[in-house]
């Protein structure tokens, strides 16, 4: 897939975070994501969501460098 393409989708792309435990996160859509080892501490669904949107952030500015190179 072009990266131009994955932009559009990843940028069009909503997560919505619903449940966060220690051991996986669970969005809007039913989708659960275990984590690769227990979190020491339990986090909100808050704070989980702000994690989420910035790592979203980041990886749109690596393929906009990619593509830009």
């Amino acid at each position: 897939m072009k990266t131009r393409t994955l932009m559009k989708k990843l940028r069009d792309k909503q997560f919505k975070v619903v449940r966060v435990s220690k051991t996986e996160f669970e969005l809007d859509t039913g989708d659960v994501f275990p984590f690769p080892s227990d979190m020491e501490e339990e986090l909100t669904v808050e704070e989980f969501q702000t994690i989420l949107d910035n790592s979203k952030e980041l990886v749109l500015q690596m393929l906009g460098g990619i593509e830009n190179d």
